[in-house]
């Protein structure tokens, strides 16, 4: 049994990280149908159980991908429920005749995390839990997307977290082989979130675990801008004019755009699921007869109407990892009967983030302001998170700091075995900034 659990609750998938009394520490894996990951995909589905004790059935991760893909309209699935813990707009939603808050979706998804990982965790009466610094939305509530966490890894019987910044649970895995003092930046650049912290970490003889036995927090910054922003400017650049974008329709002999609702939704993939309903079918079926171009609103009607949410997710977030090692990327959908393919070219990629990355500098800016405030300077830059991999990226940090002054490691696990690593610590207090 795990001497610390760390769980690094994610917007677009979760880790879970082992640490024994010894300091050794991996992260759980999952394994369906005979393939293993060691992550696993925040997403749920809810499916009525006739005859069974409990009426509704819960999975989670590859299990809940494979329930959805094989019979969508007998399930109810649910995505990214971390984007909303922080939105007051989201109360609550009727699920089989049930009512569910945000809490409980999220409590049933540790609940079964634990359940599922391989090996079998145990029993978990504690755990070290991460927190982004800012939560995803528009106006996050800080203080209701804690209370929020706290209820629902109560209900999953994880008793009270500790809650660490993730990019601090990321500095703490990486600060484990400093072999000197050093004031750290550390960029988390996640799914939906870019979160920096800077620390300072006294290194000395004798701290267990090779941990740092003096830790001094400078200066924390976060926006709500990650991986799936970049997956969002991929759809609507490169696919989204494929299947309408762009276009008009015509009305009671006036011409109007296409609602971009419908490529809002398909390019944020955990909202695809809005344009399921019998009423935005029987629109897009009265726009393709409307439409000066009805052979491109006749592939969005396939994409809506064959489920193909998670499919196009799933290719586009390929397309953009494969962009970090090459020029051009071909993406398809014409195996699945949607004849929508094109060619993402890396140049092409980097002038649709360019207002992203601008976005990140400005925060990344007022961090360094901050740590300079503090009469601190970075002597050594922790890049983590997969949107890290991305090239733009890594040359924008690059030209800042120097690649000397880069390191980098781990980049989908480092929050969750720093966050396994912390429970080993007598005294968390240094890194619960937030007095969980």
């Amino acid at each position: 049994m795990a001497a610390s659990i760390g769980i690094d609750f994610g917007t677009t998938n979760t880790v879970l990280a082992l640490a024994d009394r010894d300091g050794v520490v991996a992260t759980a894996t999952f394994t369906m149908d005979g393939e293993t990951s060691s992550g696993c995909r925040t997403v749920l589905t809810f499916t009525p159980a006739e005859g069974k004790a409990n009426p509704i059935q819960v999975e989670i991760g590859p299990w809940a991908i494979r329930r959805y893909l094989a019979a969508p309209e007998e399930c109810r699935f649910v995505q990214s429920p971390k984007s909303y813990l922080g939105s007051r707009l989201f109360q609550e939603t009727r699920i089989y005749g049930r009512t569910w808050r945000l809490e409980d979706l999220v409590s049933a998804f540790l609940a079964a995390l634990v359940e599922l990982a391989d090996g079998k965790v145990g029993p978990v009466s504690d755990c070290v839990a991460g927190r982004p610094v800012t939560f995803w939305g528009s106006d996050p509530d800080d203080g209701l997307a804690m209370t929020r966490l706290r209820t629902a890894y109560g209900d999953a019987g994880l008793g009270t977290p500790g809650f660490v910044y993730e990019p601090v649970a990321a500095s703490y895995y990486f600060a484990t082989r400093l072999t000197r003092d050093a004031t750290v930046l550390v960029a988390d650049l996640g799914g939906g979130t870019t979160d920096y912290s800077v620390i300072r970490y006294g290194i000395g003889d004798g701290a267990p675990h090779g941990a740092p036995i003096r830790v001094t927090p400078i200066a924390h910054r976060g926006v709500g801008i990650g991986g799936d922003r970049l997956d969002f400017r991929i759809v609507q650049n490169a696919v989204a004019p494929l299947v309408g974008k762009g276009t008009t329709y015509s009305s009671f002999g006036k011409r109007f755009d296409i609602p971009a609702a419908y490529f809002n939704r398909i390019a944020n993939w955990h909202e695809f699921s809005f344009l399921r309903t019998p009423e935005v079918l029987r629109d897009l079926r009265q726009l393709v007869r409307q439409s000066d171009d009805p052979e491109k609103l006749e592939r969005l009607l396939a994409l809506v109407d064959g489920n193909f949410g998670l499919h196009l997710n799933h290719r586009v977030t390929a397309a953009k990892a494969a962009l970090s090692a090459a020029e051009s990327v071909t993406l398809s959908l014409d195996d699945l009967g949607v004849d929508v393919e094109c060619t993402v070219e890396r140049d092409a990629f980097d002038g649709w983030i360019a207002d992203d990355l601008a976005e990140l500098d400005r925060h990344l800016d007022a961090v360094l302001a901050d740590t300079r405030e503090a009469g601190a300077e970075v002597d050594v830059v922790f890049m983590t998170g997969g949107t890290s991999l991305v090239p733009a990226v890594r040359r924008r940090f690059e030209a800042r700091f120097g690649a000397d002054r880069i390191q980098a490691g781990d980049e989908f696990q480092s929050v969750a075995k720093g966050l396994a690593l912390i429970g080993l610590a007598d005294d968390r207090r240094a890194w619960t900034f937030d007095g969980g």
